[in-house]
This record gives C-alpha cells, structure tokens and sequence, in this order.
C-alpha cells in the first residue's frame, strides 16, 4: 500500500473516536431517558419503557453504529502507543485488549435494552425489569479494563512524553484522572438509589461525562500527531532525490 493510503486510514480511524463518541451523545443524551429510577416496580419499569419506547430504540441503534468506530480508534491508539513503548509493547496490548472490549461488550448490553424496549407491555413486567436491570447494571460493572486501560494510558503518556510524536503531558494526568473516576460505578449493585446507585451521579453520569471527553481529546491529539509526523516525513520523491 502506498505510504498517502496508510496515512488517510489512520487519520480516519483515529477522528473515529470522536464519531464514535458524536453517535453515543446523541443516542444516550438526545434520544434516548436516563437510566431509571431502580427502585420502580416492575409494572412501573414497563411503563418507562413503553413511554419511551421509540427513544429506546433508536438509541440503541445509534449506539450500536458507534461501536465499530470506538474499536478502529482504539486499535489506531494502540498502534501509535506501541510505536513509542518500543520493545515488545505489552503494556500497550494490555490497553488495547482492555479498551477495546468495551464497545464490545456494550454491544450486548445494546441487544438487551432493545429487547427490554421491544415489548415492554406484552410479557410479565418482572421480565422487563429484570432485561433492564441486566444491561444497566452490565454496561456499568465493564469499568475494570476501561479504568486499567486509562491508567496505562496515561502512564504510558508520562513515560514517553519526550520522545518524538509523544502525546501531551496533560493528556497523560487527564488519563489517570478518569481512569481513577471509573470505580465510582461499582457501587451500582448495592444500593437502588443515591449518589453511586445505577442513575446516580457519581456512577453513571460522572462515568459518561468523562469517558467521552477523553476519548474526543485523545482522538484530537491522534491526528495532530499524525499530521506532524506526515509533515516532516519525505515524500518518495524527496527521499530518493540526489542532491544537485
């Protein structure tokens, strides 16, 4: 493949973090409720879905089509992580495994909450809250490998930051930082309401309003890094050209 292909795939794939993040915001901010409360009871929790039904539905769908657009920038992050860890890049693979199980797994979590919003008000209303408590509650209690990838994100940034096409030194703590933000979900399963309860503030809120500005900025950073690497790579012209 020539060199000008290579370049445009991964300037495209590493903006897909931020498309990515554009179709989550409009599906969960836009179309889509906020969880609900989870101490409704089950007819109660039917109700939420049917009154939302098309809401539901077509949150679900926007997030699925941004799943596969997390995964490429992932992979691009990856790439470019493992360009200046060097060596056998296994801190860099352990990133890329852990961040790039998320979407998938969100993936599911998406199956779910379409079926829950499906029928909500033609089968057993326990049924529908027990489908919507099983794709909140597991697109919550995900947090482990995205919280150890943003740690080692961030660590890895530190490290290398002197090191040509290095990312910025404040992305290295804003990584530590939300990847230190995402255990406040693992609270989800202890309480029904309050702070860290599944719709609670410090759960899934603080969770959401980080991940996805830290994705966008990590993307951002992606593609001026590439941009100046391309800058101040020779052109195959150049390169082979003999001086006069």
């Amino acid at each position: 493949m020539p060199p000008s292909w290579d370049y445009h795939c991964q300037r495209v794939f590493a903006f897909s973090g931020a498309v990515g993040i554009v179709f989550c915001l409009l599906a969960w901010e836009v179309f889509w409720p906020q969880p609900p409360n989870f101490a409704m009871t089950g007819q109660q929790t039917a109700q939420f879905y049917a009154d939302h039904q098309t809401g539901f539905l077509i949150g679900v769908t926007l997030t699925a089509i941004g799943m596969p657009f997390l995964m490429a920038w992932d992979l691009q992050l990856g790439a470019m992580l493992r360009k200046l860890e060097g060596g056998q890049g296994l801190v860099t693979i352990v990133v890329t495994v852990g961040i790039t199980s998320i979407p998938l797994l969100l993936c599911f979590d998406c199956a779910v909450w379409a079926v829950a919003a499906y029928r909500p008000m033609d089968t057993t209303p326990d049924v529908t809250r027990a489908l919507s408590d099983v794709s909140w509650i597991s697109s919550m209690l995900i947090w482990p490998p995205l919280c150890m990838g943003m740690i080692l994100v961030g660590i890895l940034v530190l490290k290398t930051r002197h090191l040509p096409g290095a990312f910025p030194t404040w992305l290295g703590w804003f990584s530590i930082f939300v990847g230190c933000v995402e255990p406040g979900q693992a609270g989800i399963i202890f309480d029904k309401t309050g702070l860290f309860a599944p719709n609670g503030l410090g759960s899934w809120y603080l969770a959401v309003f980080t991940w996805g500005p830290w994705i966008v900025f990590m993307s951002i950073a992606q593609a001026r890094i590439l941009a100046r690497e391309k800058a101040t790579t020779p052109t195959t012209s150049t390169a082979l050209a003999s001086p006069a």
